[in-house]
Parts: structure tokens; C-alpha cells; sequence
């Protein structure tokens, strides 16, 4: 298994869960960044629940945030990220829609943002490899 997901996995399974979407992938990627994890919560922590209105969902926005740090800055790479992520769930984005699809497929809210939160680190490491 990737680390980057190991450690999301750790971060989403602690009790309490204090982690949203957005929080959990910062925190993976803060030490290699040069942040402090706590710090990097705090960044993310109003990208959780889609900024916290049901908008655009918090693992994209933190993958957005991370892709950036990591200098990968292109419009082609960026909205590859975007693209690739909405293909996957008939080309939703936005958290509120998101969690309505999963619900009406029976799926519970935190395997749902377990898994975007797999996609989006898998997409950012895939992306990152490519630009090194």
C-alpha cells in the first residue's frame, strides 16, 4: 500500500475521528511540504463538507492545494486532476451531490469519503511522479 494512503487510512480510522476530507490529505503530505501537521489542518480545515456549503468536494480542493505546493501549477495538469476525479462519479464534484449519489446507492458517508480521499492521493502521487 501507497503511504501517502497508509497514513490517510491511520488519520480516518483514529477515535475520535477529527479529520475531514481536505485536513486528512494535507496532513499525509505536511511533513514532506515542510508543515507543520497541525498547521496544515487548520489550512484545510474549512475545505471540509465542500467549504463547509455542500460545494466543490474537500479531498479535490486539498488535492488542488498540494499539487500546487508540490509546483505542479498547469492548467493541463490541474484540470487532469479535476477531469480524472469527476469521470469516476458521473462527472460530479461538489461534496452535497456527491454524498446524495452515494446515499442513493445505499453507501454510508464515511467509506464514500474514505475512497475520495484514496483517489485524490493516488491521482496527486501519479500526477507528481509525472512531473518529476
Amino acid at each position: 500500500m501507497n503511504k501517502h494512503i497508509e497514513k490517510a487510512t491511520q488519520l480516518r480510522n483514529a477515535t475520535p475521528m477529527v479529520n475531514n476530507c481536505s485536513q486528512t490529505i494535507l496532513r499525509v503530505y505536511a511533513e514532506e511540504l515542510g508543515l507543520d501537521e497541525n498547521l496544515a489542518a487548520g489550512i484545510a480545515g474549512n475545505f471540509g463538507g465542500g467549504m463547509k456549503c455542500g460545494s466543490t468536494c474537500g479531498a479535490i480542493t486539498a488535492g488542488f492545494m498540494i499539487l500546487g505546493a508540490k509546483g505542479i501549477e498547469s492548467p493541463f495538469a490541474v484540470n487532469e486532476f479535476r477531469r480524472r476525479i469527476a469521470e469516476k462519479h458521473d462527472g460530479m464534484t461538489d461534496c452535497a451531490e456527491l454524498l446524495r449519489a452515494n446515499a442513493q446507492k445505499g453507501g454510508a458517508k464515511k467509506p464514500h469519503c474514505d475512497n475520495m480521499i484514496f483517489e485524490a492521493i493516488e491521482l496527486i502521487d501519479e500526477l507528481t511522479k509525472e512531473a518529476e
